[in-house]
């Protein structure tokens, strides 16, 4: 402590212990005992002359400092103070809130050094010091505050936690930043708010743009930078950022080093605990992305820009829908939309960057723009939205064979887009100096770009799901693609190519209509479709080609090929030959506007949400809090610009989230404007959108349904117990009926055959013991005579196993059926006590 404090802080030493040292044992229930020792110690202050009050100032935060007392947020720290602090007496507590409302007093350069440098610990701004010490601190003669820069620090501080709230940077902070600039003309430093721990950001900010330009300049582009408060710059400030690059050609690189910051880290990675970005740096991302934009080259900065707006729209981990900077993130769309605007050439590249932050974002707002981004883009372009994305897909680096090699030390990691029994893959291969096979996962990491390999592992997988769901999308479709663009756009791209290799399409024109699976050819057209009965057709590049669709081929074409695919045991990306169409009923034309098709299910309600994400249904969740009861889910349509809904309710939660919900009815919208959407009748829907819609929901309600478990019969909700047990007998929906249909196909040709029959619901199996009825919707069993409950799991390596099913895995609900017939055919081999003693209970 300075001399000059010492000594005054000595002055008052008796009167202020007296202070301190009140009983406080009281206060909580007495409201009044706390205020009254406040009053009465504002009372003893205003008696004391300014330099007593500078007495009383040194000598709470000496004993602040001597005993290490801080204050505790009960909000924002609940488990208490950080170690190395003691909670802090109430009366010393309420003596300094008393000392903060003190008029400014006089202190020299010395003094404020010592008491900024000592002030309380404090996470917020309670106390507030910025009365007592902002004044002071700006009324010292340049040459003294030079002395103190720990003290500016802290009152940066003081600045920014107090005026922390509102757009753009507070007036007060401005105003002390441009004082400390000039103080130092020729080696100021960066304002705080820009370089502070406050996120992972800030602490890399001063090497990054030091390297490029002195700091002192650096420091004040970057409050030039932080003026941008719009999502769009205005024209003033464009002209001013003009100016100021004429002068500082460097701005362009800060720019670049800034947002490189981001764009070097990985979405779905965080490198602490810290992930989103302070307000302030924000703000100078922001307009970093303008000053890129604002280039006669910005489309060179395309992958940049996408880059960095990945990496700041994502949430931390990239698995949650906070941001880690909204300001950026959006500038980062906006910018990618400008470039297309002012580079029409670039629109292919900046769609591909679109998509890239699309797919990592889970920021519901921020998709949402993404989403009408593509559709301005594709609307200008006069083309569908489908068709605009679809040429921006990017090939991750993969040659056309599908292959792509990292090269270390002699290490050679070579990536492959393979298709097999369980659809498009990613297989990896690692070979020594020597060629020889890594095979172990030791040997594997000891391996330069280990790390790298992995991720572009990763993200060939991302890329080939996704580009599967794409295409899977293109049923509800009607698009058409010249031959030319067929070639390029999916048969020789390596990454659409592992799925559209592998399914039905259609050539049209006027003299011919062919299906088959695409080849290469040895002829100028390079690609061929094969058919049913291996004759084959050139894919010209004026012809018309179409996506296979078995509701537009006829009965008997579809018959053959459903026969073609059993007999060569062809496993499709996605269910196309078998897939099922859902037409209106009845009851649906009657209602007109909405479907109850598939309300009164009980779903769980964990997994429906994660089949439900994995279709691109998207809405709100459901949960205990307010407005959690119900919510509305939808899928767009975008090509035809309509969307379906699916309303589900809460039905029961646990203690952080919901377990089960109901399902309740199935609508459909048009769009009329942007986000205008009205009803539509159901009659309207294109027959492909509505079909699509529809399975979709049947998925939900077929695989989530609680019916296949039987740990719901015995839940205390009788209208749960009431739906598990009729899910027994229940009708089968289309997906059930398609398995019906191909179990009738194919029960002939196996031992099945010598003892089952399929009934209407049921696949009816005749054991030693028992007769038992198999529900070809939800698997569950019964048991003749008395339709008793039969619990029973799939039998490891069961003959069902080995039976060739062309539409789902082997851990799908057919698979299962069947395990559970070959199991039940030879119910006298059975050993299992469990299951024995259900089947013998009663004979």
């Amino acid at each position: 402590m300075p001399e000059s404090l010492r000594l005054l802080a000595k002055g008052q030493q008796g009167q202020l212990r007296d202070f301190f040292d009140t009983p406080y044992s009281e206060w909580n229930a007495a409201r009044e005992l706390r205020e009254g020792y406040r009053e009465r110690f504002a009372l003893y202050l205003e008696e004391l002359t300014p330099e007593g009050q500078k007495g009383a100032f040194a000598l709470a935060f000496e004993l602040v400092r001597r005993h290490a007392y801080g204050l505790a947020d009960r909000y924002y720290e609940p488990l208490g103070i950080p170690d190395g602090y003691a909670h802090m007496p109430p009366p010393v507590q309420e003596s300094l809130t008393v000392l903060s409302g003190l008029a400014p007093l006089e202190w020299n350069a010395e003094e404020l050094d010592w008491m900024l440098s000592n002030r309380p610990y404090s996470r917020y701004i309670y106390p507030s010091w910025r009365q007592a010490f902002h004044g002071p601190l700006v009324s010292l003669e340049p040459t003294e505050r030079r002395k103190i820069p720990a003290a500016t620090r802290q009152m940066e501080a003081i600045l920014l936690a107090e005026l922390r709230d509102g757009p753009g940077l507070p007036l007060e902070v401005r105003e002390l930043d441009e004082v400390l600039l000039a103080d130092d003309f020729e080696s100021g430093r960066i304002p705080l708010q820009y370089v502070s721990d406050a996120d992972d950001f800030g602490p890399s900010v001063r090497d990054a743009v030091s390297a490029v330009m002195p700091e002192y300049q650096a420091a004040r582009l970057l409050l030039f930078m932080n003026e941008l408060t719009a999502l769009k710059p205005t024209a003033k400030w464009k002209r001013a950022a003009a100016s100021r690059l004429t002068e500082q050609p460097e701005a362009v690189q800060v720019a670049q080093v800034l947002l490189g910051l981001a764009a070097e880290r990985r979405p779905t990675a965080d490198l602490g605990e810290i992930s989103c970005v302070t307000q302030h740096l924000g703000s100078v991302l922001r307009a970093s992305f303008w000053l890129l934009a604002l280039q006669n080259d910005a489309p060179a900065h395309i992958a940049l820009i996408r880059d960095a707006a990945a990496y700041l729209g994502a949430g931390h981990n990239g698995r949650n829908g906070v941001c880690r900077s909204t300001t950026g993130a959006n500038a980062g769309v906006e910018v990618l939309l400008e470039i297309a605007g002012s580079h029409p050439d670039s629109i292919t590249e900046v769609v591909g960057a679109l998509t890239r932050i699309r797919d990592v974002v889970k920021n519901k707002n921020l998709h949402k723009r993404l989403v009408n981004v593509v559709d301005q883009l594709s609307a200008e372009q006069g083309i569908a939205p489908s068709e605009l994305l679809e040429t921006a897909i990017p090939n991750l680096g993969f040659t056309e064979e599908g292959t792509k090699t990292f090269l270390s030390d002699g290490y050679t990691a070579t990536l492959s887009l393979t298709y097999g029994s369980s659809g498009p893959g990613v297989e990896l291969a690692w070979f020594d100096a020597n060629g020889e096979p890594l095979i172990t996962p030791a040997q594997r990491r000891k391996a330069p770009k280990a790390a790298a390999v992995k991720l572009a592992v990763s993200e060939a997988k991302k890329a080939v799901a996704s580009q599967r769901r794409r295409i899977e999308r293109l049923m509800a479709s009607e698009r058409a693609w010249t031959g030319a663009e067929f070639r390029t756009r999916y048969l020789e791209h390596p990454v659409v190519g592992t799925t559209a290799r592998n399914l039905l399409w259609t050539i049209t024109g006027k003299e011919v209509v062919f299906s088959g699976y695409p080849r290469p050819s040895g002829n100028a057209a390079g690609w061929e479709l094969v058919g049913l009965e291996g004759e084959s057709r050139a894919i010209p590049a004026e012809a018309g080609v179409i996506l296979w669709k078995p509701w537009e081929r006829d009965v008997e074409e579809v018959r053959a090929w459903r026969s073609h695919q059993r007999a060569h045991q062809l496993m499709q990306p996605f269910r196309q030959v078998y897939r099922e169409l859902y037409l209106l009923t009845p009851a649906e034309k009657e209602t007109g506007h909405y479907s109850n098709r598939f309300a009164g299910h009980v779903l769980d309600y964990p997994r429906a949400m994660a089949l439900m994400k994995d279709r691109d249904w998207h809405g709100a969740q459901l949960g205990s809090w307010d407005g959690g009861q119900d919510t509305q889910l939808y899928v767009d349509f975008p090509d035809d610009r309509l969307r379906a809904g699916f309303s589900i309710e809460l039905l029961e939660s646990g203690e952080e989230r919901a377990t089960l919900c109901s399902t309740n009815r199935v609508w459909f919208e048009r769009q009329v404007a942007r986000d205008t959407w009205e009803s539509m009748d159901l009659e309207e829907v294109p027959r492909a959108v509505f079909s699509e819609a529809m399975r979709d929901v049947d998925l939900f309600t077929a695989v989530a349904a609680i019916g296949p478990d039987p740990g719901w019969a015995d839940h205390p909700n009788g209208n749960v117990r009431d739906y598990w047990g009729a899910s027994h007998k229940a009708a089968l929906s289309e997906s059930a009926q398609t398995r019906r249909e191909y179990l009738s196909e194919i029960l002939p040709r196996t031992i099945l055959s010598q003892c089952s029959r399929l009934s209407d619901r049921h696949l009816i199996v005749q054991g030693k013991h028992r007769s038992y009825k198999i529900h070809l919707g939800s698997g569950n069993i019964l048991m003749d005579p008395d339709d008793s409950y039969l619990c029973i799991v799939q039998a490891p390596g069961s003959p069902g196993q080995r039976i060739f099913l062309p539409f789902e895995e082997k851990a799908g609900r057919l698979a299962t059926i069947l395990s559970k017939a070959f199991m039940l055919m030879n119910d006298h081999k059975i050993t299992d006590p469990s299951i024995l003693s259900q089947i013998h209970r009663t004979r």
